[in-house]
C-alpha cells in the first residue's frame, strides 16, 4: 500500500470527499469536518485542528465479499497497536464491537467503514477514522469521550501519529493472525455486563464475533444471543464509575496564581474547570470551597496592622472573587454551577443553606461555597470542613501543589517521606500541617475522610475518582 496523502482544511465528510474524488489508494485528512459521523446516527465531535479526522481509500480485491468484516478487524487492530505505542504496554485498549477503540470505559477512536462491491468482490473500501488526539474539553452529549492529551497530559504530533498508523495498517493487512488478535482485544470479553436489545435489558458477556461480523453474547442463563450491528446496545453507566458519589473539593487560592505569582492565572483556572467537568460528567455531585490567599489573607493582614475582623472580612471577599472566576470558567466549558455565599450579597451569589446546596447538586449543578463560614477567626480550611460535613460529602478532596502528606515539608526537607494513608490521631500527634487544627478536629469528630493530592497536575482529579493511589488518605 502506497498512499497518496491529501490535506484539506475543511469538508463536510472525508468519506464523502473520497467517494466523489478518490480513485487510487489515498488518504484525505481534514482539520475540521462539519458533518463528521460515526456508524448509524452517531455524531463525532472534534475541535478544529486538534484531532485526526481522515479517510482512507483501499482496493481489497483479494478479500471475498462474504468476509468483508475482515477490513474492520484489520483497521481496529492496527489502531490498537499504533495507540499502544503512545500509551505504553500494557495499555487498557479494547475494541468495542464492531470497531470503536476504547481506553478503559472511554471512547478514544471511532471508525466508519463503507464497502462498495462489484459482484462477489470489492470495488473499494472507504475507511473513515476519527482519533481524539489533542482535544481537552468535549462539550457534546457524547457520554464518554477521551483524548490522548487528556490521558498523557501533553500534546501528540498528529502527523507522526498518522504515519505510525499507516505503517501498522500495511503490516496488519498481510497478517493472517488479525482475526485472532481482534477477538483477543474485544471490550467486555471477560465478565458479565449490561446490554439492551429490543426486548429490554439483560446481562451477558462477549463470547465471539462471527466471520460475517455478527456479535455473539452469552447471557446469565447460558443462552447464546447473536446480533447484527444496531440490534444491541452496550450500557455504559458513567455514574457508577466514580469512587465517591458526593465530594467537597478544597482548592487553595495560591494555586490560582499559577505561573504568574499573583492574582488569577487564566490557564490554571481553565485547567481546574476542565478537571471538574470531567468528574462532573461521571455523575459525581461536587461542592467546592476555594481560598483567597492569592488576593488577601486575613491573618497575615492583621499582623501588618489591619483589624483582625476587618482583615478576615476582606479575606472572605477574596474567596468570593475567586469563586466567581471559577464559576465563569466552569460555565465556559459547559458545566452548570451556582455560587453560594455565607454572607448575603445577592445578586453576586445565592445565600447558602445546606438544603439549597444539596438540592442543586442533586440537580446536576456544581456548587461553589464562598465567603468562608461567614464569621471571622475561621480559615477556609475550617469552612471547607464545615461545608463538607453539612452537605454529607463522602470525602473532602484537598487539592494542593503537593502530592500528599509527608513526614515533613517535602519542599524544604528532601528526606521527607510520603504517607499513603494516615489517621487523624497520627496527624495530630506528629503536628503535620494537613489543615488547621479546628478543621482536622471537625473532620475527625464527624468521620469525614480527607484525601490530599496534587490538583495542579491535569487529570489528577479524575484519577482520584477512579481510585488510583496518587495522594494520601487521612481518616479515623
Amino acid at each position: 500500500m502506497d498512499f497518496k496523502i491529501i490535506h484539506i482544511d475543511e469538508t463536510d465528510s472525508t468519506n464523502r470527499w473520497l467517494k466523489e474524488n478518490g480513485q487510487e489508494e489515498m488518504v484525505v485528512i481534514a482539520d475540521y469536518q462539519t458533518a463528521g459521523k460515526g456508524c448509524g446516527t452517531n455524531a463525532w465531535e472534534s475541535e478544529h485542528g486538534k484531532n485526526l479526522t481522515f479517510s482512507i481509500l483501499i482496493h481489497p480485491t483479494e478479500i471475498h465479499v462474504n468476509r468483508q468484516f475482515l477490513v474492520s478487524e484489520i483497521v481496529s487492530v492496527a489502531l490498537c497497536e499504533t495507540l499502544a505505542k503512545y500509551l505504553g504496554t500494557p495499555a487498557p485498549l479494547r475494541i468495542k464491537w464492531p470497531n470503536d477503540i476504547y481506553y478503559g470505559d472511554q471512547k478514544l477512536c471511532g471508525i466508519l467503514i463503507e464497502n462498495r462491491l462489484q459482484g462477489s468482490t470489492f470495488k473499494d473500501s472507504i475507511i473513515g477514522i476519527g482519533i481524539n488526539v489533542n482535544q481537552e474539553v468535549f462539550l457534546s452529549d457524547a457520554p464518554n469521550p477521551v483524548s490522548l492529551r487528556q490521558i498523557l497530559g501533553h500534546e501528540v504530533d498528529r502527523e507522526t501519529l498518522l504515519n505510525d498508523f499507516l505503517q501498522h495498517l500495511k503490516s496488519a493487512y498481510t497478517n493472517e493472525a488479525i482475526p485472532t488478535t481482534y477477538r483477543s482485544l474485544l471490550y467486555r470479553k471477560d465478565g458479565y455486563n449490561d446490554y439492551e436489545d429490543a426486548k429490554g435489558r439483560f446481562q451477558a458477556k462477549v463470547l465471539n464475533v462471527l466471520d460475517d461480523g455478527r456479535l455473539v453474547l452469552l447471557d446469565t442463563e447460558g443462552k447464546a444471543r447473536i446480533y447484527a450491528f444496531k440490534e444491541v446496545s452496550y450500557i455504559i453507566n458513567n455514574r457508577n464509575m466514580a469512587r465517591f458519589k458526593r465530594i467537597l473539593l478544597k482548592l487553595s487560592g495560591e494555586s490560582l496564581m499559577g505561573k504568574q505569582g499573583y492574582g488569577i492565572d487564566p490557564e490554571r483556572l481553565s485547567d481546574y474547570a476542565k478537571q471538574i467537568k470531567e468528574v462532573s460528567e461521571m455523575g459525581v455531585q461536587i461542592g467546592i470551597v476555594i481560598g483567597g490567599g492569592n488576593i488577601f489573607r486575613g491573618l497575615s493582614g492583621s499582623q501588618k496592622g489591619f483589624d483582625r475582623v476587618k482583615g478576615d472580612q476582606m479575606g472572605m471577599c477574596a474567596t468570593v472573587i475567586n469563586s466567581l472566576a471559577l464559576s465563569s470558567a466552569l460555565g465556559a466549558v459547559g458545566v452548570k454551577n451556582k455560587v453560594l455565599t455565607a454572607i448575603r450579597m445577592e445578586p453576586i451569589g445565592e445565600f447558602y443553606t445546606k438544603w439549597k446546596a444539596i438540592e442543586a447538586m442533586e440537580a446536576g449543578y456544581v456548587c461553589i461555597f464562598s465567603a468562608g463560614t461567614g464569621s471571622p477567626y475561621f480559615t477556609t480550611d475550617t469552612g471547607s470542613s464545615l461545608r463538607g460535613i453539612e452537605i454529607e460529602a463522602d470525602v473532602m478532596l484537598k487539592g494542593t501543589r503537593v502530592d500528599g502528606v509527608y513526614t515533613a515539608d517535602p519542599e524544604k526537607d528532601p528526606t521527607a517521606t510520603k504517607f499513603d494513608e494516615i489517621t487523624y490521631k497520627e496527624v495530630l500527634a506528629r503536628g503535620l500541617k494537613v489543615m488547621d487544627l479546628t478543621a482536622i478536629c471537625m473532620c475527625q469528630d464527624n468521620n469525614l475522610p480527607i484525601y490530599v493530592f496534587n490538583m495542579d497536575i491535569v487529570g489528577n482529579l479524575k484519577k482520584v475518582m477512579d481510585g488510583e493511589p496518587i495522594g494520601t488518605l487521612v481518616h479515623n
